[in-house]
């Protein structure tokens, strides 16, 4: 078959000629600018050839799709959309795909594990910058692996912030061009900032012809677009109903206050309010109930719905929900987010519609553009070129719109970016790639939304595991100010209550050395007294003795009229089950020789981080490497990742400890149900003792006062630096050499904590030490550490180790080999222990 009947597998339908091309280009190895109208099906064009790799079993194209979205309410329909596709997949071929939706709210996948991920370019971005939002400090080194090993899609990309997520992107995609293929999708970007586009990130252009749009079912339809030179109202609204109607503002606020305004025009006894049915959407609502709001406008406003109805919505309905309406009111903004909203109206086949836009709310006066910040220029235009519009709005008339509003801006907007490339904006990479949270409102979004939790009483937050649990809501900012004079208005026995909480990590140990247990991260919540407090704060505990919320109104700071403060437990989401978070939780080992650990960290890596091995070669080929250096080089990182444990204080600390269990535990089965406390054999190395912190928490301590076990990260770092640099340079000369050196060595010191230096003090391998170290990493690597200075090493000690190995984001390849060597690294480590412990169970059953 070709492309197009493979395609047609897939779906179910005939696909669009510019859908045949877009799979063929990036299955080609080449990514795709692709600009087409709404209802064009962009969302099948970015599955299918993810989906076709997948079926086909390529091995030239990534294993998963990351699909973006500049909002941050996702349409559960685009979710279900692309579970559909790939359920009809796994049903005829086998291939059980995982879909899942993934957002601050709602951070269901943090490791980024599933086939699909519908996520937001925030989580996207601060994920590759190495600062997520949905993991801990020291797991932050993880997901930026997962991205970089993925078919990336972004939905929208016109909307993505012009001054800071856009350029980000924009260097990513720069940085991994023919490693990670890219989708741009927009229906509304610029001619100019397309080509500018094409041409920095070596994509092609693909759009669909005036002649395919004709034949597209989809595009026979009409739409009027009129501008109305007064603000957006109620009456304006229920007046001009029919049947079926949307009115969007843009601002929450402004939506609650519309949707409580038609009740009351209702309650009044408006003639066309009488048998209709008022519903809202916007950003402010946990997902599960986001979620049903979202099913039940489906059915109320989704293709050949008979239903009477008004919507009233924020931007929330700009991306990806399937619904329609007759009659489409929304105030004004720029150009191209106006044409996303017009998409929701004479959406389907044969429909007639008509958007009319209204003025804005006067403040200072000067138009309130917020949340659309910086972009007034760019608003008045738009509301200028809105008379100009011709009565029928075509495919053609809206790209001339979107020329004719955004190319000045669009221009000024490329040439700022260019100039910031060297300077600002890779000194901000930087930092955020260091761990620098406070970059992220530089490279991803000016008005960061803050990610609200309001729990149950019982609820427990100690630990990330247990705060992912938990939904969360997403606002513009906290209103501090607000929550204390809803704390006066409930009266004098309330004073004394928090009103917001925020998370502080607290270290289980120096940081100077790591734990064999590696106990997850702990959390306390500290109360806030000011609102500067609150400032760069992506996570909040809001007290909810202090807020309004309910399934159908959303959140609120202040009560609506009518309403009272305080939210009820049962309008509080359940906690969902437990979900990976890179730590483990518990924590329990059994007595493991050092071979044994560095085989079952590779078979774990090759299970749980088959991304990273199959996107390797493509690293080979950007750079002209050798067939196999990059899986090399994090098979590397994998055998040497913990030589530091053959040091005469680990095996000393090792034998001691493991004498003290075999007395204390004997013959009896230990924790795991088959194991039994045994002495550390003479010649033998140890990489893991009997431990349980329950049984042995006490003991650990007394026996830590006679000297706890050395650190050995930085450790390994550096006998891997030391013995097997010239090797590299023999295979792929000095400066490749040094880049795929420091990349290995940086993932072998913060395999722990993403925060570690690498820094170390001298130290000496165990009698012995440099002979298993040599062994094992033949055995795992398939290569060798120099003989000659591993047994100077032995001889003479390691030496300290004063500076950290630099990672510079200028420095692609070190980058890259740092990025997909941490993520395999930190996976299998963390999951070798869970799959022995899991086989052991099957064996047993």
């Amino acid at each position: 078959m070709d492309t197009g009947d493979e395609l047609q597998a897939l779906f179910g339908q005939v696909p669009y000629p510019y859908q045949v091309r877009t799979a063929e280009t990036l299955l080609g190895g080449k990514s795709v600018i692709l600009r087409a109208p709404t209802g064009a099906g962009k969302t099948e064009a970015a599955l299918g050839p993810f989906l076709l790799a997948r079926w086909q079993e390529r091995k030239d194209f990534p294993l998963r799709c990351i699909i973006a979205s500049p909002m941050r309410t996702l349409a559960k329909d685009l979710c279900e959309r692309a579970e559909t596709a790939a359920k009809r997949l796994s049903k005829e071929h086998d291939l059980n795909l995982k879909v899942k939706l993934h957002t601050g709210e709602d951070p269901a996948d943090p490791l980024l594990e599933a086939d699909i991920i519908i996520t937001t370019y925030d989580q996207l971005l601060s994920n590759y910058l190495h600062v997520p939002y949905s993991q801990s400090r020291r797991c932050r080194n993880i997901g930026a692996g997962g991205v970089v090993a993925s078919y990336i899609v972004l939905d929208e990309f016109h909307l993505f912030d012009p001054q800071r997520a856009f350029r980000t992107t924009l260097e990513m995609a720069r940085a991994l061009e023919g490693v990670t293929p890219f989708l741009f999708m927009t229906a509304t970007l610029s001619e100019d900032l397309t080509q500018k586009l094409a041409g920095a990130v070596g994509a092609e252009f693909v759009t669909p012809t005036t002649e395919e749009l004709a034949t597209m079912q989809s595009q026979r339809k009409s739409r009027r677009i009129r501008r109305v030179e007064a603000l957006l109202t109620v009456k304006a609204i229920a007046d001009a109903h029919e049947r079926r109607s949307i009115a969007i503002a843009n601002t929450v606020d402004r939506v609650q206050t519309l949707y409580a305004n038609l009740q009351r025009l209702k309650h009044e006894g408006h003639p066309k309010l009488k048998e209709t049915e008022l519903v809202m959407l916007h950003s402010r609502y946990f997902p599960t109930h986001r979620n049903a709001h979202e099913v039940k406008l489906k059915a109320l406003l989704g293709r050949e719905s008979k239903e009477n109805v008004i919507l009233v919505a924020s931007q929330a309905v700009e991306v990806g929900i399937d619904i329609s309406s007759e009659q489409l009111h929304t105030e004004l903004c720029a150009a191209n987010s106006l044409l996303q909203r017009a998409g929701r109206n004479a959406r389907y086949a044969c429909e007639h519609g008509i958007v009319s836009v209204y003025d804005l709310p006067n403040k200072d006066g000067k138009r309130d553009v917020l949340p659309y910040k910086s972009q007034e220029d760019v608003i008045e235009t738009t509301w200028n070129a809105l008379a100009q519009l011709p009565d029928e709005i075509t495919p053609e008339a809206e790209a001339s719109l979107i020329d004719h509003v955004h190319t000045a801006g669009d221009e000024a907007n490329w040439e700022a970016y260019e100039k910031s490339r060297a300077s600002t904006l890779r000194s901000r990479m930087t930092q955020a790639f260091d761990g620098d949270c406070s970059a992220r409102a530089d490279l991803i979004r000016d008005i960061q939304n803050v990610s609200v939790l309001m729990v149950r009483p019982d609820a427990d937050l100690s630990t990330w595991a247990e705060v992912n649990r938990h939904e969360r809501l997403s606002v513009a900012r906290v209103d501090f100010a607000t929550l204390e004079r809803n704390r006066e208005t409930r009266g004098p026995d309330y004073f004394g209550e928090w009103l917001v909480k925020i998370p502080r990590e607290v270290e289980p140990e120096p940081k100077s050395a790591e734990s064999e247990m590696r106990q997850p991260t702990k959390l306390n919540w500290i109360p806030v007294t000011s609102a500067a407090e609150l400032q760069a704060q992506p996570l909040v505990l809001v007290n909810p003795k202090f807020v309004f919320y309910n399934r159908t109104e959303g959140f609120r700071w202040d009560a609506p009229e009518g309403g009272s403060l305080g939210v009820k437990p049962e309008d509080i989401p359940e906690a969902h089950k437990p979900r990976p978070t890179g730590e483990r939780g518990d924590y329990w080992y059994v007595y493991e020789t050092y071979q044994e650990h560095i085989e079952r960290v590779l078979k774990a890596a090759e299970k749980h981080a088959k991304d990273v091995w199959h996107i390797c070669s493509k690293v080979d080929k950007k750079f002209d490497l050798p067939d196999g250096t990059t899986s090399l080089a994090v098979k590397a990182a994998i055998a040497a990742h913990d030589i530091g444990k053959l040091s005469e204080g680990w095996q000393r600390w090792t034998r001691g400890w493991q004498t003290l269990q075999v007395a204390k535990y004997g013959q009896q089965t230990l924790w795991d149900g088959k194991s039994v406390a045994k002495a550390q054999a003479a010649g033998e190395y140890c990489a893991h003792t009997d431990y349980h912190p329950t049984h042995d928490n006490e003991q650990s301590k007394a026996f830590d006062k006679g000297g706890k076990r050395p650190p050995h990260a930085g450790e390994s770092a550096a006998v891997f630096m030391a013995a097997f640099g010239e090797e590299l340079r023999q295979r792929l000369g000095e400066k490749n050499a040094r880049s795929v050196a420091y990349g290995v060595a940086g993932a072998v010191a913060r395999h722990h904590s993403a925060s570690a230096t690498g820094e170390a003090s001298a130290w000496k391998l165990d009698t012995g030490g440099a002979a298993e170290a040599r062994r094992v990493f033949t055995l795992i690597a398939k290569a060798e550490l120099d003989p000659t200075m591993m047994g100077k090493l032995q001889r003479d000690g390691v030496k300290a180790t004063l500076r950290p190995f630099p990672l510079l984001p200028t420095d692609t390849l070190a980058w890259l080999v740092y990025t997909l060597a941490s993520r395999a690294l930190r996976l299998g480590d963390t999951r070798s222990f869970e799959d022995v412990r899991s086989s052991e169970k099957e064996a047993v059953s």
